[in-house]
């Protein structure tokens, strides 16, 4: 994330509008910038019209490059479970991040996910930590200090059932259903939905 999402992000807009700000930002600016040299050097005709629509995506191609739009970026292909009886360490109306210990994608999941408690400061968001012991926890608490709630996994074999080997793989659990998401399938479309259910 780039210091200009974070400030579409620090000014209440959704996930998905931050990403896609930025663009929006850099095609209107370019666009100005066009106008402003096609009045200033005068130009008419087909040279207008090529500035015109030239700096706009030069502009827009520039910052693609320096923050491209991957594949996952607006992923939400989560899978829903039923609640049962071995899911009953899954606390409800809480974000559980399914995560394992010296894991570096679980460590850098935990700045989108300080951003959501940022937003939400009553949402809890909790790392439970798979295939781990106490010092595994401290491990989390290090870098997450006091902004997330940390449990050890009891059921190793369900928890390692929902990950699939993928870690972090983020839980959505209430009274009836946990949603599911992959590292891979956790987009910003999946961090509005989890926002806009655990904020109500």
């Amino acid at each position: 994330m780039n210091s200009i999402e974070g400030f579409f992000l620090a000014n209440n807009f959704s996930w998905v509008a931050a990403k896609l700000g930025p663009y929006v930002y850099f095609l209107v600016l370019g666009l100005l910038f066009g106008l402003l040299v096609v009045w200033k050097l005068k130009f008419k005709g087909h040279v207008r019209i090529l500035f015109l629509i030239s700096i706009p995506i030069v502009s827009l191609s520039l910052y693609f490059a320096f923050y491209p739009i991957y594949l996952g970026d607006f992923s939400n292909e989560r899978k829903c479970l039923n609640r049962d009886s071995s899911m009953s360490e899954f606390k409800e109306n809480r974000l559980i991040v399914l995560s394992l210990p010296g894991c570096p994608y679980c460590l850098e999941s935990m700045e989108r996910m300080r951003i959501v408690k940022q937003r939400h400061p009553s949402v809890t968001i909790e790392y439970k930590v798979c295939h781990g012991d106490s010092a595994s926890l401290l491990w989390f608490k290090k870098y997450g200090k006091n902004d997330f709630e940390y449990s050890l996994a009891s059921d190793v074999k369900m928890t390692s059932k929902l990950a699939l080997g993928l870690y972090p793989t983020y839980v959505l659990s209430n009274k009836s259903i946990l949603k599911v998401w992959s590292v891979e399938q956790f987009g910003v479309k999946a961090i509005d939905e989890v926002e806009e259910f655990l904020s109500k």
